[in-house]
């Protein structure tokens, strides 16, 4: 079984950053295009790794080879990293340096991150009363659309006769819908037509439906939807 050395990076005032290009975790130094960071607060965790008999992923994103990912630091500026997905389960973002080298960033210093485009805030989870990142999918001045990803662990099949397990258990990504319109309280929606009309002002719904449908745009594809709530922005 390999090892997974996971690094739990503090983001905070005890954290410098130096104008160089390559980051060194430990004794390892790999070339990044973004500053030197060094830490004095942290703990490795050795042996990480999820059970072997679990199917499935915890990672959000099927590979590491993002190019173009950014950490958005409060009070601070942008950090680029390379190999950035998020552990949905962990509900935190992770850099991948080697094959037994992973950074795992504290979020509580984090005000938000974009990868490949994508961007993650985080919010107060009305659920379960703690905060999470959520992906903003579409916004206007008055609404933010959201995205949460969840991880659920559905059993595998077991034999009616032998009663024994035939199927591994799987680990499976679920996704939850949001809207926001004061960019803190969160409403659970769905994302369809009705549930989207519905949040947004009464006045301008019939507007925006024929608005869709002059411009073959469907509320639940998220492309159209932007474009959906960028021409709201103008009403």
């Amino acid at each position: 079984m390999n090892k997974f050395l996971v690094f739990i990076l503090v983001l905070s005032v005890n954290i410098t950053f130096s104008q160089s290009s390559s980051i060194k975790i430990g004794n390892a130094s790999n070339d990044y295009s973004n500053p030197q960071i060094n830490s004095s607060t942290g703990i490795w965790v050795t042996n990480f790794a999820q059970p072997t008999n679990l199917k499935g992923s915890p990672y959000l994103f099927d590979s590491w080879n993002s190019t173009n990912s950014l950490i958005y630091i409060k009070n601070d500026k942008p950090y680029k990293f390379k190999g950035l997905n998020y552990n949905v389960q962990f509900e935190r973002f992770e850099a991948k340096f080697s094959e037994d080298s992973i950074l795992t960033f504290n979020p509580k210093n984090i005000e938000k991150v974009v990868v490949e485009g994508r961007t993650f805030k985080r919010y107060l989870d009305p659920e379960f009363q703690r905060n999470s990142f959520f992906e903003e999918l579409a916004t206007a001045e008055s609404i933010s659309i959201l995205r949460k990803y969840e991880i659920e662990i559905v059993s595998g099949n077991i034999n009616p006769i032998t009663h024994q397990k035939i199927s591994e258990d799987q680990m499976v990504h679920k996704e939850k819908y949001y809207y926001t319109n004061d960019g803190e309280t969160l409403k659970e929606m769905k994302l369809k037509k009705s549930s989207i009309l519905k949040a947004l002002d009464s006045d301008k719904r019939n507007i925006l439906k024929q608005y869709a449908k002059n411009n073959d745009l469907v509320f639940r594809e998220i492309s159209d939807l932007k474009k959906i709530l960028k021409y709201y922005s103008t009403l």
